[in-house]
């Protein structure tokens, strides 16, 4: 592709977010709908990208990201529901795919079946966590979404990268199994050493942009290795980004965190945009060449691996919670069996997204049924991401799990959360200005650095846990240090103000929600006084 072209392909990506932050929905969902309309547009250019460059390009970062998301700790708390969710749902979706597959495309082969099968059973943890976490669902089963997402692309991409090597070679089960284990064996542990490596790193150097450079690097320092040594690269990039978010995420200035959230809400932003418009340009070509050469119904089989995708799913969750103790594994609170309402919402919540696309679209040019597998794999996305996506928030308000207050609570409480970043950032900066004491710093930064675990252990909670949010300060060593706190708090709440402010000009935040926030400033501003 030209640069012409990326830059064209960008602009539009910009655009369809614009419409979706207007209609406050998903991005993803439009997206999708834009590589629609790609497709049908009269575009004779079909793309021609080295697979191997697709996977290097989308896949590190796109798992790293979603790896900085989830803690190790959560994943040991609710390891039982995500490891039923993440490996075992995922290979029951590849066979049951890959069976229907084997009848469906007389003469395919197995590996053929099982890649198709890998590509489309990891539902996409950004869809699923923008959507329902937004809303105010429950902590716990959020946890669950996002910890499924994360380690389903391990299971399933390692699984499509051992399908993919297995065609056209002659294999055995004893073959496909050493594979397997050395994949995820290997990438584990090159993953581990290489988070590590980055979290050593991490102490020489405070600047903000070294640090997130650093941080840039990250996923593909443990990619590259391992996918060369024939191991699972994806495993190694979630074990780099597990190792880092325990170990390393402390070591990071308060302008690198906000720097980092940043960078990694725009890298994932363009890389999910483009892999939609990209298959749209692919499938335009891609329908025509199938329609001449084949007498098959494309539609029909699009609903019927879509159908079985779904209904895998829903099946195996009302399955696990039949069996003994399984009540307990998709319950919003811990210790509380769980009703047909929250098994539901997580059964629905299975939207398969840009990890999908980016594992079709990296197939080999030679590739036995490429066209079908990457027409297949749109039908499974557009039909789960439009449908699915479009009608979770209805359901989730419908079974009762939020009501208007909770979503608002947690809204408030994820502001709040930013702001308080922002003035760790802003405190970092007065410091290194130099004219405050530096006790006067540390006061004020061990307060707002508790009011940042409060808000994390809230998020982690049932909506509208917690309590007080405001930042309290030790008292101060005499009157002058005292004056110096009050300035320097002031200087700090102004900082979040403006932040406030600007999140509200980019319709980022609901009336209401700044209204809220912005009172509890005033509160803030209020107790400083003598």
């Amino acid at each position: 592709m030209s640069i012409g072209e990326i830059l064209g392909l960008l602009i539009v990506v910009a655009t369809v977010a614009t419409v979706a932050d207007r209609l406050k929905v998903a991005y993803p969902i439009l997206m999708v709908v834009a590589g629609v309309v790609v497709a049908v547009l009269p575009v004779r250019h079909r793309v021609q990208l080295e697979p191997d460059l697709i996977l290097l390009v989308f896949l590190p970062p796109l798992i790293y990201d979603a790896s900085l998301d989830t803690s190790a700790k959560e994943l040991r708390a609710h390891w039982r529901p995500i490891l039923l969710l993440a490996v075992g749902l995922v290979l029951a979706t590849m066979a049951v795919v890959a069976v229907a597959f084997h009848h469906l495309v007389p003469g395919a082969t197995w590996g053929v079946a099982f890649a198709l099968g890998a590509i489309v059973s990891p539902p996409d943890s950004v869809a699923a966590t923008q959507i329902a976490g937004k809303l105010g669902l429950p902590r716990r089963l959020v946890t669950i979404l996002g910890g499924e997402g994360l380690m389903n692309d391990a299971t399933a991409l390692t699984a499509y990268q051992v399908a993919v090597a297995s065609v056209g070679a002659t294999v055995t089960l004893a073959h496909v199994v050493g594979t397997f284990c050395f994949a995820v064996a290997a990438g584990t542990a090159i993953g581990l050493a290489v988070g590590a490596a980055g979290v050593w790193l991490l102490r020489f150097t405070q600047t903000p942009v070294i640090q997130n450079t650093l941080l840039l690097v990250l996923p593909f320092a443990a990619y590259l290795p391992a996918d060369r040594l024939g191991a699972s690269g994806v495993l190694a990039v979630v074990a780099a980004g597990l190792v880092f978010g325990r170990s390393g995420a402390r070591r990071l200035t308060a302008a690198a965190r906000v720097q980092q959230r940043e960078i990694w809400d725009l890298i994932v932003f363009l890389l999910t945009g483009l892999s939609f418009l990209l298959v749209g340009l692919e499938l335009r070509p891609i329908i025509e060449h199938l329609t001449t050469h084949t007498s098959r119904s494309l539609i029909v089989d699009g609903l019927i691996v879509v159908v079985l995708v779904v209904g895998v799913r829903m099946a195996w969750m009302f399955g696990a919670t039949a069996l003994p103790g399984g009540r307990h594994l998709f319950s919003a609170n811990q210790g509380t069996p769980a009703t047909w309402r929250e098994t539901t919402v997580v059964g629905w919540a299975g939207m398969r997204g840009a990890i999908s696309l980016a594992a079709a679209l990296a197939l080999p040019q030679s590739f036995a049924d490429r066209d079908l597998v990457i027409f297949l794999t749109f039908a499974v996305i557009a039909a789960t991401l439009v449908g699915q996506g479009l009608t979770l928030p209805p359901l989730i308000r419908r079974l009762g799990l939020i009501s208007p207050g909770d979503e608002d609570l947690t809204r408030t409480a994820e502001i709040r959360r930013r702001l308080t970043v922002v003035a760790l950032a802003h405190l970092d900066a007065l410091g290194d200005e130099g004219g405050v004491p530096d006790a006067v710093v540390g006061r004020v930064r061990m307060a707002y650095e508790h009011q940042l675990d409060h808000l994390d252990r809230r998020l982690d909670g049932p909506a509208g846990d917690g309590g007080p949010d405001e930042p309290t300060v030790g008292p101060a060593d005499s009157v002058a240090d005292l004056a110096a706190e009050r300035s320097l708090r002031r200087q700090v709440i102004a900082a979040e103000r403006d932040e406030l402010e600007r999140l509200v000009r980019r319709r980022k935040v609901s009336g209401h929600v700044a209204g809220e926030v912005r009172a509890a400033l005033d509160v803030d501003e209020t107790s400083m006084r003598p």
